[in-house]
């Protein structure tokens, strides 16, 4: 693997521990429309958006525009009626593929656009695969034609007006859905081969694990699966896709992929002397995720290639009724500094911001690494210095977090990047490369925050005791698990893989035991009150665990959590 490769796949890494996040939830009907959505539809599909209309337009005006084959026209129209709009446009949603389908008689001759989509020329070259145009949507959101988006852009590549009315309903009922239970707090997490060797892999691995300790909240449970066979998140190889899928189909708030893809499948795996596909288009199929459809991140080249003559991997997972609910992918060649610069941003939308949308949380982080002087904390510095001593602070943890991920992005791209390369060019790129195939509009449900209190330290062989409001009647969950940065013990070490039915048992054992970091756990239904229970320590333990609180009600969930440290009883 070459530098270029390697440090790609070392900045997704990192990119997949910042990536995360949930956006506010509201229910349409609360309030009367003070903002506007443009839709942009085919001639004659109409009739496929009244159900999404009349749930939209409690909070919406709805203002549609007809297609036009060229994108430069459509951007010019869009324009026009946000400008005329009595109330301010703030997304823009896309509706169809930007081609049909090819004519099997002539496949040689270009297919009908649906709704174009922009083929801009790449201001970036790094390496043999870029290419001289990308695709993009973005500039149907810039209203001032500064080149950085103003509105938030979404599209359904539908193929005709039965297909949107599906993709179009599936948006509703993920909204509308009044499942609770644990996909809500779950992340599955799924990185390509890092091809580095045992030492190197192994260093970036544990990186890794310490930086996704800090980059996802507490709460959530990460279900992790990496193509490495000295890694613990690597099944037995022959298993490796059907297990993270059968993961994935047990629900999830987000799927984030990281590594090498093209334009209708993931990486490949080297194993032995054979080259095992991570995921293609043919085991979309798997794909049977009945409560939980997840947003997919796809953090790799080409998989959201729309405009190509065959279907992208992206669009290939959004044809499927119990598929992810949106993808979020590039076009073109993706680049390390530009991926690692758009998640960071990605997180801080979510968690610190905590936009309301889909398509909000994406325009934020591609207007703030357009700027050149981006990425500054969103709490003044005051404030941060003034809690800086309040370590169960998550605010000021992640602030921390975030300024030496910044300068540790900063330094690997100077050495990584050749002379004369342009990481301002390289960030606006990825404006316009990752592109939103999904409702813009889509909202996310969040929990609501569990109040709850424990010691910050705890004796092993001793009980802690955690107390806790809860605030509707559930079914209340507590645990103690290591923290994420830790592995769970009977983990069989993996040097020289040797492909024996023995070793890729205890590959698939490793697998399992990884990511179940949950040591204790309780669970009983309880009324609305102060609940007090005690969590027994087990006796070996030692280290940094997290308490976390769940309290699972019949339309609703709220969720709290506490770093604590176990410590052995002095004699």
């Amino acid at each position: 693997m070459d530098l270029r490769a390697a440090g790609i796949l070392c900045f997704c890494l990192l990119g997949l521990a910042i990536f995360q996040g949930a956006v506010s939830a509201a229910t349409p009907g609360e309030f009367t429309p003070k903002r506007s959505v443009i839709v942009v539809l085919p001639k004659d599909w109409d009739d496929s958006l009244e159900e999404w209309a009349r749930y939209r337009e409690t909070e919406y005006q709805i203002l549609r525009v007809q297609s036009v084959d060229s994108p430069y026209e459509l951007r010019q129209t869009i324009i026009r009626v946000a400008e005329n709009a009595k109330l301010p446009v703030t997304a823009v949603l896309l509706c169809g593929d930007a081609f049909g389908p090819i004519d099997p008689a002539n496949p040689s001759v270009r297919p009908k656009t649906i709704t174009p989509t922009f083929e801009l020329p790449t201001t970036v070259k790094l390496g043999p695969y870029t290419t001289p145009t990308l695709a993009t949507d973005v500039l149907f959101g810039d209203l001032d034609n500064d080149e950085c988006p103003d509105i938030a852009v979404g599209r359904l590549p539908a193929k005709n007006k039965t297909d949107l009315r599906r993709m179009l309903h599936r948006s509703l009922q993920y909204e509308q859905s009044q499942t609770i239970g644990p996909w809500r707090d779950r992340i599955h997490a799924v990185a390509g081969v890092g091809g580095f060797g045992m030492i190197a892999d192994g260093a970036i691995e544990s990186v890794t694990r310490r930086l996704l300790s800090e980059g996802i909240p507490d709460r959530f449970q990460l279900q992790m699966t990496y193509a490495s066979l000295t890694s613990p998140y690597c099944p037995d190889p022959q298993k490796l896709t059907s297990s993270f899928i059968s993961r994935i189909n047990s629900g999830g708030l987000f799927w984030v992929y990281i590594g090498h893809g093209n334009v209708n499948r993931l990486d490949d795996f080297q194993v032995g002397d054979e080259l095992v596909p991570i995921c293609t288009q043919d085991h979309v199929p798997q794909f049977q995720i009945q409560d939980g459809a997840p947003i997919a991140v796809i953090l790799a080249c080409f998989t959201g290639a729309f405009d190509a003559r065959v279907d992208c991997f992206a669009e290939q997972l959004l044809s499927k009724d119990d598929g992810p609910i949106a993808v979020i992918a590039g076009s073109r060649v993706t680049m390390p500094y530009g991926m690692s610069q758009f998640s960071t941003e990605l997180i801080e939308g979510c968690f610190q911001d905590r936009l309301e949308t889909l398509g909000e949380m994406v325009l934020q982080s591609k207007r703030r690494i357009w700027q050149t002087n981006q990425s500054m904390p969103s709490e003044p510095q005051a404030n941060t210095q003034s809690l800086a001593q309040d370590a169960d602070n998550p605010s000021v943890r992640f602030s921390q977090f975030r300024q030496k991920l910044q300068k540790l992005i900063g330094q690997m791209a100077a050495a990584l990047s050749p002379e004369g390369h342009d990481l301002t060019n390289e960030r606006r790129e990825h404006v316009r490369l990752m592109n939103l195939l999904g409702d813009p509009l889509l909202r996310i449900r969040q929990p609501k925050e569990l109040p709850m209190q424990c010691d910050a330290t705890a004796d092993a062989g001793e009980s802690i005791e955690v107390t806790c409001e809860v605030p509707f009647p559930c079914r209340l969950k507590m645990e103690l698990a290591l923290s994420r940065d830790r592995l769970p013990a009977g983990i069989e070490a993996v040097r020289d893989f040797d492909g024996s039915d023995t070793q890729r048992d205890a590959m698939q054992r490793n697998y399992t035991k990884a990511s179940d970091l949950t040591l204790v756990s309780s669970e009983q239904e309880v009324t609305p009150g102060t609940f007090r229970h005690q969590l027994l320590v087990p006796a070996d333990s030692r280290g940094r665990y997290v308490v976390r609180v769940y309290a699972y009600g019949e339309n609703e969930w709220a969720t709290g959590s506490k770093r604590i440290t176990v410590q052995r009883i002095k004699k």
